[in-house]
């Protein structure tokens, strides 16, 4: 048997390692005996277990823990014997390799039988791809087989997402209700992990534990919501969670403004949450996370005692994302107030719950605005698409502050914000008004591109223009995958036009501050983009700032094909 320190400097090596529980456990057996050794998440109560020293078994203290765990009530249970298991679909080698399984010979000449099984699948795959006679037919063998690239995303946890055209056993799901928690195999019965399913959507499964084995129950949950809002406390605000949570007055003076459950990267996909002081705003992207809303509502509302809870909830079977905000219903789960307020840097920003899509404030961009606000020393702005104002005013504010101390090389400057949402026109002129922004113009345009052109014809320049970017989710034949499902996919068809029209009103040397949201694969052709526009106008460009992701996101990040809201700053010259 080892000693408890030699056994602490073992299992730290073997964690280190990225070594899974599995094989931990077997480790521990090994060196132990009959041990009963416990993953990370179970048992944190008992005090009889085995307990190394120096070793942190969980992002929680103990004292939170008990706050997940005691005097919880089990409104279901699902155990790995009890789910259905899911099958995905094999690789085009797998086939291939079954069909060989004959010619292996035995185990200590593998090496140099697997190197010519190799070479026979290759010479197999060529043969396949040589029968293929027409697009049909490579289109059949397409949904026929997993993708490998699709398989290696799996396999090393860069997707939580299964399509339907990826599922062996698809015909015999349809029977299961949506929220329904699944066991996920590859073809060879290698483990995935747990899911949510959806059979009506696109995407059909929805990974939330890489443990298949593990029991999944109210805890389950309960347990990434705490995790997801310590992350915050932790890192944005340091704030002790449990002394929050215990605490009248930090409750009361907390001033919490952020993202606080941030979907696939807390491993709850499809659920985000976003706090506003003493409100809630809750958004369900899928059917199957949506199932098990009662348990994330009743424990924010216990962790935070929040006045208003607000929910949108998508209706939308298919989970069919291109219908601009009309795939969502908006319920009021507690309190009467429809507006909501903001505060950042000194400023308050308001808005009304019904005046949103799917973002009431972006909260995401507080650093980027800070940067901007260091650019806008007498000059010229212009901000489109500015939701409610939270970029322009904080920016120009400084030419205002330069005219109130009587600065002498201050000049009376342009402010304008150009939205063609009328809702959102009536509370920018509120923002305004109340953070005492009168050199700020607001205009509402229902063509965006048209007023662009009327500026530029009567010869108006700006020293920098913000430009907020709207993506929209589009249905495209030509596109099969996507995060958002099956041919949906956020375009950015046309944007060419606007930055072409907002090149024609910049100043030599002037600024354009984007913000977009993309995924970390797709930045650099959008960069591809705005440079062919300016290079087609004989004017070049440099990048000044880049900002790949919020504050909350470069903490969770984990999916380079996640869409993140993501901003970079060109300056301009003349060739």
């Amino acid at each position: 048997m080892l000693g408890k320190t030699k056994l602490g400097e073992q299992i730290r090596i073997l964690r280190k390692g990225r070594y899974n529980n599995i094989l931990l456990k077997k480790w521990l057996v090994t060196k132990l005996g009959k041990y009963n050794f416990c993953s990370l998440s179970n048992d944190i109560n008992s005090s009889s277990k085995y307990q190394v020293e120096n070793f942190q078994t969980d992002f929680l203290t103990p004292q939170e823990l008990k706050l997940v765990y005691n005097n919880r009530k089990h409104t279901f249970t699902s155990s790995y014997e009890d789910r259905v298991n899911v099958f995905l679909k094999p690789l085009e080698t797998d086939k291939l390799q079954e069909d060989n399984n004959s010619q292996l010979a035995s185990s200590d000449k593998e090496e140099n039988v697997g190197t010519a099984k190799k070479e026979e699948i290759e010479k197999g795959v060529d043969n396949c791809e040589s029968d293929k006679n027409n697009s049909n037919e490579k289109k059949k063998s397409f949904l026929k087989f997993l993708q490998v690239d699709r398989f290696n995303a799996l396999k090393n946890n860069k997707h939580k997402y299964v399509y339907d055209f990826e599922i062996e056993n698809i015909t015999e799901l349809s029977k299961y209700e949506a929220g329904e928690i699944v066991n996920v195999f590859f073809w060879t019965k290698e483990k995935i992990g747990i899911g949510l399913l959806n059979r009506k959507s696109n995407i059909v499964i929805r990974i939330i534990e890489s443990d298949i084995n593990k029991t999944i129950n109210d805890i389950f949950f309960i347990k990434q919501i705490y995790e997801s809002i310590k992350k915050r406390f932790k890192y944005i605000y340091n704030i002790n969670m449990y002394e929050y949570i215990h605490s009248f007055n930090l409750k009361k003076n907390g001033n919490l403004f952020c993202k606080i459950i941030n979907s696939v990267n807390d491993n709850l996909p499809g659920l985000n949450v976003e706090i506003y002081n003493n409100n809630i705003y809750i958004r369900y992207d899928n059917l199957a996370i949506q199932k098990y809303s009662y348990i994330f509502e009743k424990e924010l509302d216990r962790i935070f005692t929040p006045k208003n809870i607000y929910c949108k909830k998508i209706v939308s079977k298919k989970e069919k994302r291109a219908q601009g905000g009309k795939e969502y219903i908006l319920e009021q789960i507690k309190g009467d107030d429809l507006e909501l307020n903001y505060s950042e840097n000194g400023y308050t920003f308001f808005n009304n719950i019904t005046n949103i899509t799917y973002d009431i404030f972006h909260l995401y961009n507080k650093q980027d605005r800070m940067f901007i606000k260091t650019l806008c020393d007498s000059s010229n702005i212009l901000n489109i698409n500015g939701n409610v104002g939270e970029y322009i005013i904080g920016a120009s504010l400084k030419n205002a502050e330069s005219a109130e101390n009587g600065d002498l090389n201050y000049k009376e400057n342009i402010s304008i914000i150009l939205s063609d949402c009328i809702k959102n026109t009536n509370y920018i002129e509120k923002n305004i008004a109340h953070n005492n922004c009168k050199h700020i113009t607001s205009l509402h345009r229902e063509n965006i591109l048209e007023e662009l052109n009327n500026m530029h014809l009567n010869n108006l320049k700006f020293d920098i223009v913000i430009f907020n970017i709207q993506s929209n989710i589009v249905y495209r034949k030509s596109s099969y995958t996507s995060v958002y499902g099956k041919r949906h996919l956020v375009s950015f068809k046309g944007i060419h036009k606007y930055i072409n029209s907002i090149e024609d009103i910049l100043q030599k040397n002037g600024m354009l501050f984007i913000t977009v949201e993309l995924s970390a694969i797709d930045y650099d052709k959008f960069l591809n983009i705005v440079r062919c526009v300016f290079e087609n106008k004989k004017r070049s460009i440099s990048i000044i700032y880049e900002n790949s992701c919020s504050i909350e996101n470069n903490i969770l990040s984990n999916d380079h094909n996640s869409w993140y809201l993501r901003s970079v700053c060109f300056k301009l010259g003349h060739d």
